[in-house]
């Protein structure tokens, strides 16, 4: 595996992944390779990760990609993955990684998916069903959060206690 970084915005970090991801590339005592990529912080940053060039992923892979997941959300960043090509997109699904992370269909649905995230508004899965609304712009997104904001916290009410 290949990472490299292609853009660094003010609040985005647009990675690119490329070949295998296997084994070979986690060592037990070594490094992550985002922390690599990064630096030491980079569970706080937001990533998008480009996987159009990434031809097959073995368990490792998937266990690197919820261990990111985990660590991004921990840290207070954002983790996404998007232009998955299809035989590895297949291995995705089968194991249900987009339950756990968001798996979007190309750059400009990330993109959106990202400019939601620094809008204020709670992202925490990508719904295939909704894959038209992901290709919303990045410009639509910011305009509808504050109505968006307002709306869920019309829709919250307090619960109710149940008898002991």
């Amino acid at each position: 595996m290949n990472l490299s970084v292609v853009s660094i915005d003010k609040y985005l970090v647009r990675v690119e992944a490329e070949g295998e991801i296997t084994m070979r590339d986690f060592r037990a005592e070594g490094p992550d390779p985002f922390d690599t990529l990064l630096g030491a912080g980079w569970t706080s940053h937001k990533v998008i990760v480009d996987f159009a060039r990434v031809s097959f992923v073995d368990s490792s892979a998937i266990g690197w990609l919820m261990t990111c997941r985990r660590g991004f959300e921990r840290g207070g960043g954002l983790f996404l993955v998007h232009s998955i090509q299809p035989r590895v997109r297949q291995v995705l699904d089968l194991l249900r990684v987009g339950k756990a992370l968001p798996l979007l269909d190309n750059e400009q649905a990330a993109l959106a998916v990202a400019a939601a995230s620094v809008a204020g508004l709670s992202i925490t899965q990508a719904d295939p069903t909704q894959s038209e609304a992901m290709q919303a712009t990045a410009e639509e997104v910011a305009i509808a959060a504050p109505v968006a904001s307002a709306t869920r916290a019309s829709k919250t009410r307090p619960r109710k206690r149940k008898a002991a």
